[in-house]
Formats: structure tokens, C-alpha cells, sequence
């Protein structure tokens, strides 16, 4: 790709993720809250302070998929440079095109037959098959969020993020896009 451009790849319902975005923010405060009082009284009841202790260990557990969620499938904005990752909760990301490696499947979306027939009967003859790709990235590109996602697409050496057909408009052209980035990358 050559040339100064920019294409923004939103989320299809804005309202929709930044009521998600409150959401996760409001869950993280309050599993930040409850880990921290939990401390506080496993030290205090000393009796009764190891349940507390393990209540913690898995309220900590539950922040996981909540920091996951934040920075999963952020909005993107292709340049001719690399590609600018907007997450839901942090600031905005630079990722250059020389830091691109590769595109994996999406692993947190199924592939079996039984779930797409299942989905059909669910929402109808318009229900799109969803589609997405993790797209890997170095490990020192990214913050350390995004290497929860790289981990889970079988690639602890890197970070991701991922793309869906669900969560980005114009989800074809963004894979196209992508690949192009990619061969220029490796060029």
C-alpha cells in the first residue's frame, strides 16, 4: 500500500460499545474494589481470613476476561504507515507495518456446523456466519494486554489483536486491507 490515507473501521452500533465500554469500566472499578476490601479483611479477621484470601484470589480470576474484553476488538484506522488500535478503555495505539507478522483464526470464535445451524434457528435466514482473525503483531508493539489474546491464538511470542465481521464495518474490506499491510510487511 502507497500513498497518504487513512480508512476508519468503526464498530456497527457505536451506542452499543460505548454502553460496553461503561459496563466493562464500572465491572474493573468494582473487582479492583471488592479484590482490595477482601485484602483488607483477610487481614483484619484473622480467623476467618484465609476465605477472604481465596475470595480474592478469585475476584482477581474474574478480572482477566474483563481486561481481555477492553482491548479485543478495538476500532481500527489504516494508514500507509501501520494501523491505529482505538480499545474500548485505554488509549489509542500505533502499531507500524514492519511489526505486522501474521493472521491467525480468531480463537474465541467456533467453527463447528452444529453451532452455525444452531444460530440459524436462533436468529433466522439473515444470520450471517460470524467470521475473525487475531492479527499478530511483536510482542513489543502492543502493551502487555494484548498478549492475552495472542496467547490464546496458540502465539505466547507476540501480541494480537482481533478483527471480526461482527464488530467491524466493512469486515471485507479490512481483511483486504490487512493482507495488503502484511505484504508490504514482509517485503
Amino acid at each position: 500500500m502507497s500513498g497518504p490515507y487513512q480508512i476508519d473501521f468503526p464498530h456497527p452500533r457505536p451506542y452499543m460499545r460505548r454502553a460496553l465500554a461503561y459496563l466493562i469500566a464500572a465491572a474493573l472499578i468494582l473487582c479492583g474494589i471488592a479484590v482490595i476490601a477482601q485484602l483488607i479483611l483477610a487481614i483484619v479477621i484473622s480467623p476467618f481470613g484465609i476465605l477472604f484470601l481465596i475470595s480474592a484470589f478469585f475476584t482477581a480470576t474474574l478480572l482477566i476476561p474483563l481486561l481481555l474484553q477492553s482491548v479485543l476488538h478495538p476500532e481500527i484506522r489504516l494508514s500507509a504507515e501501520g494501523i491505529w488500535l482505538r480499545p474500548m478503555l485505554w488509549r489509542e495505539r500505533f502499531v507500524p507495518r514492519h511489526a505486522l507478522l501474521r493472521c491467525v483464526p480468531h480463537p474465541l470464535i467456533p467453527e463447528s456446523e452444529a453451532n452455525a445451524a444452531l444460530l440459524r434457528v436462533l436468529f433466522g435466514k439473515k444470520h450471517r456466519k460470524r467470521e475473525g482473525y487475531a492479527v499478530l503483531v511483536a510482542r513489543d508493539a502492543l502493551p502487555p494486554l494484548y498478549r492475552l489474546l495472542a496467547r490464546l491464538a496458540n502465539a505466547p511470542e507476540a501480541a494480537a489483536f482481533a478483527i471480526s465481521s461482527s464488530t467491524h464495518r466493512h469486515y471485507e474490506q479490512l481483511c483486504a486491507a490487512i493482507a495488503a499491510l502484511l505484504a508490504d510487511s514482509t517485503d
